[in-house]
């Protein structure tokens, strides 16, 4: 996608020769998309070089940037002519009744200067106020960093021996931030200044985190606790003779300066500078814009002082439940990201731990390897293939307890396991020793008390959990310890076998953990970044939804979106307890907030999002009145339960019933199943449709703003896509509509767009 300038900026012609693809505004007025506000505080003498290097990193991105440029009203540019400037640079006032998704306030040639004594410093002051209301993100380059941590944190610059100008390079000092997400270990940064910001002044300030830094050029990258603002101390938009330039200017100027550090080959200056540092500086940018302007910018910009994206910061929790899911705690590195998570929080007492996952697609979860392995020993009895499968689970985690530092007695462990399993022939007893065994790992890692499932989660003697048994039990044991680990997905019966929820039973564990002790939040931590607005194998990169209902998740989850399991609703619903789901691959993200009445919290989406899948059918059963006679519908679905087909919907009409059913269910006796509702009802016609797709549009605010179903239709026609069934949910926060399921994935793009992009 394009970056949006003026018509005759002088950046234009330099980028489009560069292959950049810049949209000037003659062009743009043809485009009907919401593109991202962008305001740049030029403080730089050289202008037109700098809008250009920033214009070049903004417009490398999938994203559409609408540009404005911005120069104080106390200082007149004396390198830049006043006809540029008066051009393409607005002023404060002209801007500051404006919202911006993003700015930059980049360096200045004054940072031997006290910042009060810099001309213009009032009014930039005005503009970094201005900004924590109007601006969703800030980006502060070199002063610009200083300057801004100095004001919003009254960090002051120190001066440095001697002027610090070369590529130096850097390190992560914060992994798992999106900011420099793609980076290697380590990365060249130019850097060009007489000034500093120590370290241990800005570990002082709670609010702040240091995420990137170098040897030799110190502190480089900084962010505020909601990266409202970043704090950039060197130059990654340098051109390559940028610095050159510096260097020969200083030199004529008498100032004597060392030659740039890394920056000529072999230091010798009357050689072509070495570019060390583009690739970084595009993926910095484009970070910068994708997680923390688009990925979280309200899409009605006015709205950007409520920052409603963020909801999930508005409760503040004193008590937490936490379920770790698989991929979570995979192997011995994601466990210890997971702990570094649990420490963290002093408000998370107990923690629920899942089965590893898989480490990569080739191989299996432990929870189906010693599923495969119940049911080859049930079938043979052959206890060599048995040992064959606990040996692999065992190896598995050897290498997550090794990886920990964890001595545990593994050999004895699986000893047990295999001897309760071969006298007792309990499935569920052998495929929950994942969970069972991550939990006790974790919980030596952490350093915490072990709770075992099966004498606090209680189900009754025909496998059904019980609710009050539990409850009763399991807060009077959670009342002994300040800190557990409690393994999930299964509990015990009356007889002392253990019994397994279904699949993904963990999510359902943790809520009942949650709802026993009365926790302010359920976190489910998964690798998602949080409840996603349509499938993203479907569409690229949809937003993360901040907060939903119980209701609409539970519906969306019914069609096929997979977050948390949709049973995990149930128990934290009947006591309010929010579900929090986060990503333990990007912490630092909001994720999405699953609360009770989401009406509380100010939200910008229409929509909360969608969900479906192909492979359905159709069975249209017509006779006069037909809906009148309750008998003829009731046989009917008798007809199809008799055959195992579920009826997932149905509508009725006065003379007709339009049963969806998942056509997988139908096939090899549709022909059966049509002769048999024409014998028992009479039935004048009676005829299947194969190949459809399902797609729920959820959404709270469907029940109270007009238009919304209006707007979903009026999508699919603009995409060319017939609607062959819609209906509408009792609750009024769903629509279902029924298609060719050739048309699935051009429908749910086009809902998408519909409400994401316009």
């Amino acid at each position: 996608m394009p970056i949006k300038v003026p018509n005759d900026l002088p950046a234009v012609e330099t980028l489009t020769n560069e292959n950049v693809f810049v949209m000037t505004d003659t062009r743009a007025m043809t485009q009907d998309i919401r593109p991202l506000q962008i305001l740049i505080l030029n403080l730089m003498p050289t202008k037109i070089d700098t809008e250009t290097q920033l214009t070049r990193l903004l417009g490398n991105t999938p994203l559409q940037v609408e540009l404005d440029l911005l120069q104080t009203s106390t200082h007149k540019s004396h390198v830049t002519a006043e006809e540029h400037m008066l051009a393409f640079y607005k002023t404060f006032d002209d801007v500051k009744g404006n919202y911006y998704d993003g700015m930059i306030i980049t360096g200045a040639p004054v940072e031997q200067m006290e910042f009060e004594e810099v001309e213009y410093w009032d009014e930039l002051c005005e503009i970094m106020e201005w900004t924590k209301t109007h601006v969703h993100s800030t980006f502060h380059i070199c002063w610009g960093a200083q300057a801004g941590l100095y004001y919003h944190y009254g960090i002051k610059k120190r001066p440095l021996p001697e002027k610090l100008s070369g590529v130096f390079l850097h390190h992560l000092d914060y992994n798992r931030g999106m900011l420099f997400r793609g980076f290697d270990d380590e990365f060249y940064v130019p850097h060009s200044r007489n000034t500093t910001v120590l370290r241990e002044d800005i570990e002082a300030v709670p609010d702040l985190k240091i995420i990137a830094s170098s040897d030799k050029a110190g502190v480089f990258a900084i962010k505020s606790e909601k990266y409202r603002q970043i704090f950039i101390t060197g130059h990654s938009e340098y051109d390559a003779d940028t610095l050159q330039k510096e260097y020969e200017r200083d030199k004529k100027a008498g100032i004597h300066p060392h030659v740039p550090d890394n920056y000529f080959p072999d230091d010798d200056d009357t050689r072509p500078p070495v570019v060390r540092w583009r690739s970084c500086a595009n993926l910095l940018y484009s970070n910068w814009l994708n997680y923390f302007v688009y990925q979280s910018t309200p899409y009605d910009i006015s709205r950007i002082s409520e920052e409603d994206l963020t909801p999930a910061e508005e409760i503040h929790a004193q008590s937490k439940v936490a379920k770790f899911g698989g991929t979570s705690l995979a192997d011995a590195e994601r466990i210890r990201q997971a702990a570094d998570i649990i420490k963290a929080d002093k408000a998370l007492n107990y923690v629920v731990a899942s089965a590893p996952g898989k480490l990569s697609t080739r191989e299996k979860k432990i929870t189906d390897i010693l599923i495969d392995a119940h049911e080859k020993y049930e079938s043979s009895k052959d206890l060599r293939a048995l040992d064959r499968a606990l040996k692999k689970v065992r190896d598995r985690f050897q290498d997550i307890a090794d990886g920990l530092g964890v001595d545990m007695d593994l050999e004895g462990e699986f000893k047990a396991i295999k001897g309760r399993y071969v006298g007792t022939h309990n499935r569920d007893y052998l495929v929950s020793r994942g969970e069972y065994l991550n939990a006790r790992i974790l919980t030596a890692y952490l350093g915490y008390d072990f709770i075992d499932a099966a004498q606090v989660i209680c189900f009754n003697e025909y496998a059904e959990f019980d609710k009050e048994k539990t409850y009763e039990k399991l807060s009077e044991e959670l009342k002994k310890h300040e800190h557990a680990v409690i393994p999930g997905f299964y509990g015990m019966n009356p007889y002392g076998l253990e019994v397994t929820f279904p699949r993904g039973g963990s999510d359902i564990s943790g809520a009942v953990v949650a709802a026993a002790c009365g926790a302010d939040v359920y976190e489910n931590w998964t690798d998602v970044p949080g409840f996603m607005m349509a499938d993203p194998k479907v569409v690229k990169d949809p937003l993360v939804v901040p907060v939903v209902s119980y209701e609409e998740i539970r519906e969306l989850s019914l069609m096929g979106a997979e977050v948390v399991h949709e049973d995990a609703v149930t128990p934290v619903r009947e006591v309010g307890v929010p579900i929090h789901i986060r990503s333990t691959m990007s912490p630092d993200e909001k994720g999405t907030m699953i609360v009770k009445n989401a009406d509380y919290y100010s939200g910008i989406l229409d929509i909360s999002g969608m969900a479906g899948k192909p492979g359905y059918a159709s069975i249209i059963v017509e006779k006069p009145r037909l809906n009148e006679n309750i008998d003829l519908r009731a046989a009917v679905m008798n007809v199809l339960a008799d055959n195992g087909i579920n009826a997932v919907h149905t509508l009725a009409g006065i003379d007709s019933m339009n049963i969806f059913v998942k056509q997988s269910e139908l096939e090899g006796h549709a022909r059966a199943v049509v002769d048999e509702i024409k014998k028992e009802t009479g039935a004048t016609s009676v005829k299947v449709e194969k190949g459809l797709a399902l797609i729920a549009v959820i959404g709270r605010k469907m029940k109270s703003t007009p238009g919304i179903g209006v707007r979903v239709l009026e999508a699919l026609a603009n995409a060319g896509i017939n609607v062959k069934m819609i209906d509408q949910g009792a609750e009024r926060i769903s629509m279902l509509i029924g298609i060719d399921e050739s048309g699935y994935v051009a429908a749910i793009r086009a809902i998408y767009s519909e409400f994401t992009t316009k």
